[in-house]
């Protein structure tokens, strides 16, 4: 896949402050957006709104640019960025992260039960693309997990949303048998045109579903922004 996000993080960490991404979707809606989130320096309103249960041994999945990682190593803790971009994680090691690697968290090397804490934030669930694969994302999850651990992520309940142009789209799918919360889009940055990719966002009733199968259990939500929620995930311990 071509590393487009990738290249455009980088241009931006190395003085391309103007230009935007652009994120098409397969319907031609296109959303253009600064880089600037990306490097920020403070925690979204979800984020911190799960503060309180972040502990111990961090890993970060989909760092990006590493915002999260230096938020938090710059307080103490321990935490370990993993990205499929390798330019991204070029950013976040010139940066001053200790600890990010180039890694798909699918065909990882990373030991059990090695993370008190995991982040999902970003919407990173969409990572899964599909609603079976974020439920092998969630697996995979459960697995490097201690049993006193958390998960913590931020998605979107899509059906929610006042823009009339996302809910015709993911309208559109359930009418064609899809989930609503599937989309399929592509990353464009001044000449570059990246693959097309699936990404997916959840609704806490699928999310809980998903949980059930997979070794966890909701433990808290909390909504910001027009649609967004952030979720608490914790092991679930079979008697």
């Amino acid at each position: 896949m071509k590393d487009v996000f990738g290249q455009a993080l980088y241009e931006y960490w190395n003085g391309d402050r103007s230009t935007p991404y652009i994120i098409r979707r397969d319907d031609g809606y296109v959303s253009k957006a600064s880089l600037k989130e990306y490097f920020a320096t403070w925690l979204e309103p979800g984020e911190k709104a799960v503060l309180d249960f972040v502990q111990g041994k961090i890993l970060d999945v989909g760092c990006g640019a590493g915002r999260h990682v230096l938020y938090f190593q710059d307080r103490g803790f321990d935490i370990t960025g993993l990205d499929f971009s390798p330019l991204a994680i070029k950013v976040c090691q010139e940066s001053g992260c200790d600890q990010t690697f180039h890694m798909n968290i699918f065909e990882h090397s990373l030991p059990s039960e090695s993370f008190d804490t995991l982040f999902l934030f970003g919407h990173n669930i969409g990572i899964g693309g599909t609603l079976e694969g974020a439920e092998n994302l969630l697996l995979v999850l459960r697995k490097l997990v201690k049993n006193d651990g958390a998960l913590l992520l931020t998605t979107s309940d899509v059906l929610r949303t006042s823009n009339v142009k996302h809910l015709q789209y993911h309208n559109g799918n359930h009418e064609t048998g899809k989930y609503t919360g599937e989309i399929r889009i592509r990353v464009e940055y001044k000449e570059l045109i990246g693959d097309w990719f699936n990404w997916i966002h959840v609704d806490p009733e699928n999310l809980e579903r998903l949980a059930e199968n997979t070794g966890w259990m909701i433990q808290e939500t909390f909504g910001y922004f027009d649609n967004d929620y952030a979720a608490v995930l914790k092991p679930f311990l079979k008697k």
